[in-house]
């Protein structure tokens, strides 16, 4: 019998459920049921947790190759591109497949952009996000922080990963500021790589202060992360109210960046109560596992039931009829989600163990 999770582990695949949860209800539900909550923070938890995981894996492979005292960086980093490739690479290139099969009019037109993980800096010049395949920008930069980030790890002097970090983190406001003011055909200034390094920089942070012996669940962590989040949520509130306060507004995503990494923090000591428990029940815990699979497949989901399902686009737009077409969106997508994890990811996660 294999040994039982830690809470630690099994609350993060949780927030993991919480995280494709919240995309896909802003991707599926209509406005006026979402209201003014920030579904979309799921998309920057995950990010901020790429960040996190990856540094953490990098480091690691950087302490054994020093220890073998042999050249060790670039079989480390071609490892590290083949465990990448089959963890994440075929299963997004399977999904992009059936994005074309069922009719997704922005990835059939610009294949390249898609495949060749660009398409962040094409939808940001899109006036709209495109249907079928709006969350493709999240993924595209989370390959471009698999290729590169390693090379900054590896090369770097130790001493240098913590002050470089934040400097990515500092970039991103800066990228966000001068993507706004100074580039009107930048529709989503957001989607640009540097716009997003915070969530990367700071989830990288994280991994690095624990390297350095800081502890989970540390206080003043803890305090930083609530203090900021304090300051999150009052632009983000003016933000909905098209309010814009200058400088502040380009900061408001730094804030919750570095309010995730708190909740990652807390997370990995084991959260109490009613919402560690919730967090570790089987069903979290089933949605937590298929979280890739629902966030590749679920935004074009709804496009493969139109021709399948045709009376699901006819049948109007009464309550009764949106209420339906989230169920068999949500049951659409957990399907395929499984038989991706059980017949792909799975298989890939046995090759991949080759490579650990």
């Amino acid at each position: 019998m294999s040994a039982a999770k830690p809470a630690r582990s099994t609350q993060l695949d949780g927030w993991r459920a919480v995280g494709v949860l919240g995309v896909m209800w802003l991707h599926w539900a209509p406005r006026e049921w979402r209201g003014a909550f920030p579904f979309e923070i799921g998309l920057y938890f995950f990010l901020t947790l790429t960040g996190f995981l990856i540094t953490r894996i990098l480091l690691k492979d950087r302490a054994k190759g020093e220890e073998s005292g042999a050249s060790w960086k670039s079989s480390s980093f071609r490892t590290f591109q083949t465990r990448r490739a089959l963890r994440i690479m075929i299963p997004c290139y399977l999904a992009m497949l059936f994005a074309i099969a069922a009719g997704a009019s922005d990835i059939r037109e610009n294949p390249g952009w898609y495949f060749a993980h660009l398409s962040n800096f094409h939808i940001a010049f899109l006036p709209e996000y495109p249907g079928g395949t709006a969350h493709y920008w999240t993924l595209a930069i989370q390959q471009q922080f698999y290729l590169l980030w390693p090379i900054f790890i590896f090369l770097l002097p130790r001493k240098s990963l913590i002050p470089f970090s934040i400097l990515c983190i500092a970039i991103a406001p800066i990228s966000r500021a001068i993507l706004e003011q100074h580039f009107p055909s930048v529709h989503h200034a957001g989607a640009i790589t540097t716009s997003a390094l915070d969530y990367l920089g700071a989830g990288s942070l994280l991994a690095l202060l624990f390297s350095k012996g800081a502890k989970p669940g540390n206080r003043r962590l803890s305090l930083a992360a609530w203090i900021c989040f304090a300051c999150y949520l009052p632009l983000y509130c003016l933000s909905e109210a098209d309010i814009q306060i200058p400088v502040l507004r380009h900061l408001q995503q730094t804030f919750l960046s570095f309010a995730m990494i708190g909740l990652i923090s807390a997370t990995l000591v084991g959260l109490p109560g009613r919402l560690g428990r919730w967090l570790e029940t089987p069903s979290m815990q089933h949605i937590g596992k298929l979280s890739y699979g629902l966030y590749l497949f679920h935004a074009t989901v709804p496009m493969a039931l139109g021709w399948v399902l045709p009376f699901l686009w006819n049948g109007g737009d009464s309550q009764l009829m949106l209420a339906l077409r989230l169920i068999v969106f949500a049951l659409s997508s957990w399907g395929i989600a499984w038989l991706c994890w059980r017949y792909v990811e799975v298989p890939l996660a046995k090759m991949k163990q080759r490579f650990n």
